[in-house]
């Protein structure tokens, strides 16, 4: 007994040292799991009730606190950035937009977030010993999550072509009749026998008593012989053969010195533009055109920071609308690519000062050879 009462007191501390550091190990646990769900939920693709995933902030935190358990978070902040630099600095996305996980900036406005993008949720809670017997001050466990946003894919995939112009006329000797100096022999339709009354010698009309077949007296034949059909041979004509082309398909090398490559981006005032060298000698069809650039803030410095799309012109060929978003697909237009050297030139509505690095250009080709070889500014 006297040895139970003198460990009793180490056994006591033993078992609330390893009550307090399992707490905290749940308490680590619980707030870096509502911050990882938190910010899977802000980055899904689409709306709510509320406006786009990433603005809906209530919701957001209501994830975060679903996932708690047995504990109550102090703080949960939201904000956003454009990625991290090679030396680990946070690119900010707009001027109003705080990148720093202590300060919330949700919600955030329209049109702002594209490719890259990245939602920040941290997740703090306090944590405190149930009795102060041990050396443990109160503190607060911190908890950050990151999710990049993706917004628009680009797919580089088959497609029907909406132009063949890859063909050659190759003729084919296809005969299309009997060869020459053959006669066809063609069968004519036997006669076909009609009611004629016997007739003599003197040529009266007798008719004989009962049945009998119809017959014609002749000179030379006796009476009451028929006359059997008779079946002529008649030869026809039959023409020469004809050449007839016939459209064979050539097979078309989109790579190698044959093949199709460009140039790098180029910008000068509100231009965006690429070069295109068609090397295989025919004229390619575009399937589907992407774009992507830097829609928010490339006008920087200005009252109006951002960038409209209001033009492509590729080889004579324009598309016109008005697109303001990060990336694009661009809705019915799909140039033909010429032989030779051509310029794709994107226009908007103001000069193209800042660039960030998301530019990009993607021609998908629908010409059979081509379909997986795009052109794709980023290769």
């Amino acid at each position: 007994m006297v040895e139970f009462m003198l460990a009793l007191p180490l056994l006591v501390v033993l078992i609330y040292g390893i009550i307090e550091v399992s707490r905290l190990i749940f308490i680590f646990a619980s707030v870096a799991n509502a911050s990882r769900q938190a910010a899977r939920f802000g980055a899904v693709a689409g709306e709510t009730e509320n406006g786009y995933y990433y603005q809906d902030c209530e919701g957001i935190r209501d994830v975060a606190n679903r996932s708690a358990i047995l504990i109550d978070f102090s703080e949960i902040n939201i904000t956003y950035d454009r990625g991290i630099t090679a030396d680990g600095t946070q690119i900010q996305i707009a001027e109003d937009v705080d990148p720093s996980p202590d300060v919330s900036t949700c919600p955030i406005e329209d049109n702002i977030i594209r490719n890259g993008d990245r939602i920040i949720v941290q997740v703090s809670a306090d944590y405190e010993p149930i009795i102060p017997i041990l050396p443990l001050e109160p503190f607060t466990i911190v908890s950050a999550s990151a999710r990049t946003f993706l917004i628009s894919v680009a797919i580089d995939g088959s497609a029907m072509p909406l132009s063949f112009a890859a063909e050659s006329a190759t003729p084919s000797r296809i005969p299309t009749g009997t060869l020459p100096g053959f006669v066809t022999l063609t069968a004519t339709q036997p006669p076909v026998p009609t009611n004629i009354p016997p007739t003599n010698i003197s040529g009266q009309i007798t008719q004989p008593a009962g049945f009998g077949t119809n017959t014609q007296s002749v000179p030379g034949n006796p009476a009451g012989s028929p006359l059997p059909p008779t079946l002529t041979f008649t030869p026809s004509s039959t023409p020469r053969p004809t050449l007839i082309p016939s459209i064979t398909p050539t097979a078309i090398s989109c790579n190698g010195i044959t093949g199709i490559s460009h140039g790098p981006l180029v910008f000068r005032d509100n231009v965006m533009e690429m070069r295109i060298d068609n090397r295989t000698g025919y004229i390619l069809a575009a399937a589907q055109v992407y774009v992507e650039w830097n829609h928010d803030t490339g006008s920087q410095p200005g009252n109006d920071p951002s960038l409209h799309l209001r033009q492509i012109q590729l080889a004579s060929q324009t598309w016109n609308g008005d697109i303001f978003s990060p990336s694009a697909y661009i809705p019915a237009f799909y140039p033909s690519i010429p032989p030779g050297e051509s310029v794709v030139q994107f226009v908007f509505h103001q000069n193209y000062r800042l660039r960030d690095g998301t530019e990009r250009i993607i021609i998908t080709l629908g010409t059979p050879g081509c379909v997986n070889y795009p052109i794709d500014s980023s290769h």
